[in-house]
């Protein structure tokens, strides 16, 4: 199973006082606007996209919030170290593909965290509603995991919670490069129960199958 990735600052009530929330965010035209957290983009509501949008105050007391979205904002990065590791929270804001039934090549900016990258590509994660279970009536918010490969500015969402899903990733590139569709396709399936339950704690491993495809052509095998 996979883990839902929590930062202490954005869920404890109890951190607010505690400059938990103390954030510097850069604009798109590179100006950077220092300030507190009021309302976090993964708090969504009905019908109400999570991480697409914040308010934040100039100061700790919450006045004269203002709201940002995913649209004006490169980053947001917090002043205060907020994992046991001693890193400071990182989020970028990047075109996400969010394929339906009507628009399966729809594309959505929204905040997103670094997981790690190799030669081929980066990979990011973001806490969301599970969509699958949604269906089913249960509103479940789980940790999904995307790559956005070299050449490309779309990340492609690949896993939800414990659960492998291809479709998004068909729908990018399956015009523009069938193979590599074709290679993940058989090596998630190959791979079976195993290798699902292994890339559910090591999610890095799917963007290490893409590097293997790459590798392969450069090589000229198939």
């Amino acid at each position: 199973m996979a883990f839902i990735h929590v930062a202490l600052c954005l869920y404890s009530q109890d951190d607010v006082a505690d400059d938990g929330d103390h954030v510097l965010v850069t604009l798109n035209d590179g100006r950077v606007v220092e300030g507190y957290v009021q309302t976090y983009w993964t708090q969504g509501k009905l019908f109400k996209r999570m991480n697409t949008s914040f308010t934040m105050s100039p100061k700790p007391d919450g006045e004269n919030a203002e709201k940002y979205d995913a649209d004006g904002v490169k980053a947001i990065d917090f002043v205060k170290k907020t994992s046991a590791d001693g890193r400071y929270d990182h989020l970028e804001s990047h075109l996400v593909a969010n394929p339906s039934t009507f628009s399966p090549r729809r594309v959505l900016r929204q905040f997103v965290c670094v997981e790690g990258e190799n030669a081929v590509g980066r990979m990011y994660w973001w806490n969301g509603v599970d969509s699958q279970k949604m269906q089913l009536g249960k509103m479940n918010i789980s940790t999904i995991y995307g790559v956005c490969l070299r050449g490309d500015s779309v990340i492609v969402p690949f896993m939800t919670g414990n659960v492998v899903s291809l479709n998004a990733m068909r729908i990018r590139y399956k015009k523009t490069n069938p193979g590599l569709v074709n290679y993940v396709d058989r090596r998630i399936l190959k791979g079976g129960r195993r290798l699902w339950e292994d890339m559910a704690y090591r999610p890095m491993l799917f963007l290490e199958i893409c590097e293997e495809y790459f590798s392969r052509q450069s090589d000229g095998r198939r």
